[in-house]
Formats: structure tokens, C-alpha cells, sequence
């Protein structure tokens, strides 16, 4: 009889591809999925969830636990669907954070519960509080912080083992259940050789442009410290550019309290201060225009609190972009150990300023470390091909 498998995110697939693509295409697995979003796949079972509407109350460390009960009970009125049709699973591998994994196993108490350990909010040593600039803005963020501390715990405490992308994303959980978590990186997809993306690349790349990418333009990723450094940057090189990929909307810390959006805060600061015209705004890119940029990149820049890794850090240096990164907790654990990027201070904006324009004058420096920065995604074992595996080999060993 083939194993069943059931994996639950509310983004599905997300960080659970390299899952996915494990065990899809395997005749003794069954697979069947959870999430809010619209999905579809071939062979899959894929079932969609919608939270319940709750009256907000105000208080938004009870507001945030009510979001999170209703989300438990979306993804367990699914689980509990699937179970109608026949499919009862013997694997359940989710992602804590949001409460999806709180019911499953009063469901299902004899099926192995794998949790994807992303992050665990720390009052200290995390994103909370390493920017001065930017503190919490009352008690009630950190008592919300809390909250969702108790609903992840709660989940792993139910968990025979859990999985963790990096050591520094294992540190963030309490000592006490660490034991239980294995380090396994998702991977990324290495992008392809020039030659078959479509892209026609010049010779040792556009020798003057500086990239920046973040899911959300926002300080978490250090968007403010980067727009900082543009007026040195900028005339330093007179004849760079800049190009910048993110959404304006959203993201992981709180937006501006007037309103306004990251980008439209930094303008304002630095009205006057640069050419604007050297810098586009490309907004959110799908994937070949992503590769496109990463292609014509010259220096590539990544800057990040103390939180998780974007995976689009890791793909820079699959694109064998030189890198300036800040020296974070985060960085300097998967990407600091040689050569293979400039780790800068991250709120140093003299020093991102200067160690850029170092790489823009020395095209022999940014072809060393772009190499040395695509074999280290294979040394490190940071490809999808590696993450497959791994995810494969824990799942068929439970």
C-alpha cells in the first residue's frame, strides 16, 4: 500500500517544492495537499481552505490568535474532507506559523507530523530590535510576538521531527526542542546557462549596473539602508545604474505609520540628492525577467536583518553575480566563508558605498567571485536537487 503524504501550507507549494517534487512522481507515495491559494498540479490532490470571517476586537494580540484559530480550523475542515474521499495520510508534513498544523493531529493521531521550522520571533538576537531605527512600536508587538511563539510550540510539541533550512533559522527555536530539528535547505533552482534562458548577455556583463532584489521593498531587507547609499554610490560612478525589484506593498515588518510605502519614504528623504533618473524601479518581475536582471547585474547587493535567508540571495550567487551582502547572522552562515561575496556592516552605507564601487572598478575580482560563489551552492548542498533528496530521504525513513 503506497504512503500517504499530506503537505499544508497556506501558500502551497512554497518552501515545500523541493517536498513535492520528491515524492510526486514516486509509485509507493500518495500525495494530497493544503492551502489558501488557487493550485493545480497533475497527480496531485490539492485542496483549498478559506478562513472563517472574525469580528476584529482591537486588541491585535487577540485579533492575531482568532486569525489564527480560524486558519487551524480551515486547514482541518480540508484534512477532514480529504479523509471523506479516502485519502487518510500517514505523513503530514506543515508549516507552523500561521496555525495550520494546530488540529491536524486530533485528526489524525496516527500519522507522523513533520513541521517546517521557519523562524521563531526572538525578543533578542533576532530582527526585534536590531534596528534602532525602527524599534517595536509598543508592548503589544512583542506580547503578539509571544502569541505566535505559543501557537508554533503547541504544533511542535505534536511533531515526531521537524525540519529547519539553516542552523541560524534552528537557533531561533527554544532550546528544548531543537533536538527535534534537522537541517535540511529546500534548494534553489541554479539558473540555466545564458544560452538557454533566452538572454543574450554582454561580454562580462553591463559593466555598470547595480542590482538590488527583495520580495518587499521594506527595512527587514535593508531597502532604507541601501536607497541611503545611492547619492555616494551614484556619484561615485558616474556612469552607473541602478535597478531595483520589489513590490512596494507589503512585506514582513510593519509599513510606514503615515501611509506611505518604503519607496515613498526614501524618495522624500532623499529628494534631491541623486540622479533619478539612473535609478528604475522595476516592481515584481516574474521569472524570466527576474534571470534578466541577474544577468546584467555588475554588483549585486543583499542586505537582511537577522531573519531568514531569501532565496533569492542564494540564486545571485547561482547566477554568479559578484556580491555585496551585510554581515548578518543569517549571511554569515550560508554565504560568508571565503571569497565568494563582501560581507559589509549592515548599517554601514559609507562602507556598502565603497565596497561596491571596488567591484565596479574590477571586472577580474567579479569573475572570481562569481564562480567561487556558483560552486559554493554545490559545495553547500543548496540546490533544489539537494533539497529533494533530503526531503525524500526523511520522509521515506519515518
Amino acid at each position: 500500500m503506497a504512503l500517504r503524504v499530506l503537505l499544508v501550507h497556506q501558500t502551497f507549494p512554497s518552501q515545500l517544492i523541493s517536498v513535492l517534487e520528491a515524492l510526486e512522481h514516486r509509485d509507493d507515495v500518495e500525495l494530497a495537499a493544503i492551502g489558501m491559494n488557487p493550485y493545480a498540479r497533475e497527480g496531485l490532490r490539492y485542496r483549498r481552505y478559506s478562513p472563517a470571517l472574525i469580528a476584529t476586537t482591537g486588541d491585535i494580540v487577540v485579533d492575531d490568535l482568532a486569525a489564527k484559530a480560524t486558519v487551524a480550523a480551515g486547514a482541518a475542515a480540508a484534512a477532514r474532507a480529504l479523509s471523506y474521499d479516502g485519502f487518510v495520510p500517514d505523513i503530514i508534513v506543515a508549516h507552523p506559523g500561521w496555525g495550520e498544523a494546530l488540529y491536524l493531529k486530533d485528526l489524525f493521531p496516527q500519522a507522523k507530523l513533520v513541521c517546517y521550522c521557519e523562524y521563531y520571533y526572538l525578543r533578542q538576537g533576532g530582527e526585534v530590535n536590531f534596528d534602532p531605527e525602527f524599534p517595536p512600536a509598543s508592548l503589544e508587538i512583542l506580547h503578539r510576538m509571544r502569541a505566535r511563539n505559543a501557537i508554533t510550540l503547541a504544533s511542535l510539541e505534536d511533531a515526531e521531527v521537524c525540519v529547519a533550512p539553516t542552523l541560524w533559522q534552528r537557533f531561533t527555536f527554544p532550546e528544548l526542542v531543537r533536538p527535534k530539528i534537522q537541517i535540511i535547505h529546500e534548494g534553489i533552482v541554479v539558473p540555466p546557462p545564458l544560452d538557454q534562458r533566452g538572454l543574450v548577455p554582454a561580454p562580462g556583463r553591463d559593466p555598470h549596473t547595480v542590482t538590488y532584489i527583495a520580495r518587499h521593498l521594506e527595512p527587514h531587507r535593508g531597502f532604507h539602508i541601501f536607497m541611503r547609499t545611492l547619492p555616494a554610490l551614484l556619484a561615485r560612478n558616474p556612469q552607473a545604474e541602478i535597478l531595483v525589484v520589489g513590490a512596494e506593498q507589503g512585506g514582513y515588518g510593519a509599513p510606514p505609520e503615515d501611509g506611505r510605502t518604503w519607496k515613498a519614504v526614501m524618495l522624500d528623504e532623499l529628494d534631491g540628492t541623486f540622479d533619478a533618473a539612473r535609478v528604475q524601479f522595476l516592481g515584481t518581475l516574474d521569472r524570466q525577467g527576474y534571470l534578466d536582471v541577474l544577468n546584467r547585474s555588475t554588483v549585486h547587493t543583499y542586505l537582511t536583518y537577522p531573519f531568514v535567508l531569501s532565496w533569492s540571495a542564494l540564486e545571485a550567487m547561482g547566477a554568479g553575480c559578484a556580491m555585496v551582502v551585510s554581515d548578518t547572522a543569517p549571511t554569515r552562515e550560508v554565504l560568508i566563508h571565503g571569497d565568494e561575496v563582501m560581507p559589509v556592516n549592515f548599517f554601514d552605507t559609507e562602507a556598502l558605498a565603497e565596497a561596491v564601487s571596488r567591484l565596479l572598478s574590477d571586472s577580474t575580482k567579479r569573475s572570481q567571485m562569481g564562480k567561487r560563489a556558483q560552486q559554493a551552492i554545490l559545495d553547500r548542498n543548496l540546490t533544489r536537487e539537494h533539497g529533494r533528496n533530503g526531503w525524500r530521504d526523511l520522509i521515506l525513513s519515518l
